[in-house]
């Protein structure tokens, strides 16, 4: 799977954020936004599919009376597509998650990040066809800028 493909959208969302002026305590800005896609993906059947589909991502930037920010972002994903070799149907569903805090100057910071996909083919001929992705990172910063938490998980598997 192209990581460029799983982070767009966010990179797309996370601008808003570095435009955004100080606000209000209270005062949200949103996004909402459903996109159409086509990407490439290997398969655990070892062929490479093209899928199309459409991603609905939902973002959300508040800052409130103590100068915190937090930042979520969800993105979901339903498509399908065809192997380039067998011509086998195949179905994706992904879901991205990220919450991250940004409290005022000198304080800590906190970020999670969660992704999970399914790559799923039709016609199961083969035992253990399906694609399944699970990534996770947490991370927490404190006020000095030391790294408190740091976690990392990435599962790739066929099922």
């Amino acid at each position: 799977m192209k990581i460029a493909n799983i982070l767009g959208a966010l990179v797309l969302v996370l601008s808003l954020v570095g435009m955004s002026h100080p606000r209000p305590a209270g005062a949200a800005m949103e996004y909402n936004q459903r996109i159409e896609f086509q990407d490439d993906f290997d398969s655990c059947s070892g062929e490479r599919v093209l899928i199309q589909g459409v991603q609905h991502i939902v973002g959300r930037v508040v800052t409130d009376g103590t100068g915190r920010t937090r930042f979520t972002f969800t993105r979901n994903t339903l498509g399908g597509g065809t192997g380039y070799d067998s011509g086998a149907a195949y179905t994706f569903i992904d879901t991205v998650y990220q919450t991250s805090i940004e409290l005022a100057s000198g304080q800590g910071q906190f970020l999670m990040q969660e992704y999970h996909a399914r790559l799923i083919r039709h016609g199961e001929s083969v035992p253990g066809d399906d694609t399944l992705v699970h990534f996770l990172t947490k991370i927490t910063i404190n006020a000095n800028g030391e790294l408190v938490t740091s976690v990392e998980i990435l599962d790739v598997s066929c099922g």
